[in-house]
């Protein structure tokens, strides 16, 4: 009889003591939770937002924002530019637009390109938009590049025809093109690394 009770007691006693090391254990246990949340909220757009001729000599020159159909929706990532009468070798116009990123999402603009072309290109010298091909400027939102550009009749070609018809321009024959923009998204990315502090650390210095 007495063993059997030793036996309870033991059985009572080995009971508490899980207990306590469960409770123990529980009392040392714990979970850091840290709640957030990421937006994926960003709108991507790029257009020019203002266009001028700054000079011409022999020719005239014009330039827009968008297209000439007036059609209503003005394509602001394309410029029309029109060069007419142009006189003499070394004849051309000087131009200056603006590109402005109004989305919120860094760009970085890879290539201002010619498209579209009417005319002898092989007369034809665009000059000043090899920038983007070199430098590929980033705009933050809002941000604006402004740059300028030369058209002309180049001085190595001594007669300018039309490669519509091979014929050689006349009065009122005009060198058409347009620019467009091209760009992506920037894509630098987060350089942290990430660290912690023990404030209970002991210096060994």
């Amino acid at each position: 009889m007495k063993k059997e009770s030793n036996k309870k007691v033991f059985i009572i006693l080995l009971l508490v003591l899980l207990l306590a090391l469960a409770v123990g254990y529980a009392a040392f246990s714990d979970t850091l939770t840290i709640t957030g949340t990421a937006n994926v909220n960003g709108s991507f757009d790029v257009k020019f937002v203002s266009a001028n001729k700054i000079g011409e000599e022999g020719c005239t020159g014009n330039i827009i924002i968008g297209n000439e159909s007036g059609s209503g929706n003005v394509q602001d990532d394309l410029l029309t530019v029109s060069v007419v009468d142009l006189a003499y070798p070394g004849a051309g116009a000087a131009f200056e637009a603006t590109i402005q990123n109004v989305g919120t999402i860094p760009v970085k603009i890879t290539d201002v390109t010619p498209t579209g072309i009417t005319g002898n290109t092989n007369a034809i010298k665009i000059t000043g938009l090899e920038f983007f091909q070199q430098t590929h400027p980033t705009l933050g939102a809002n941000d604006t590049c402004k740059f300028s550009f030369t058209v002309e009749w180049d001085d190595d070609v001594t007669t300018l025809n039309n490669s519509l018809n091979g014929e050689k321009m006349t009065a009122g024959d005009a060198f058409n093109f347009g620019l467009v923009v091209k760009y992506e998204q920037d894509t630098t990315a987060l350089n942290v690394v990430p660290t912690h502090t023990d404030a209970n650390a002991v210096s060994n210095g």
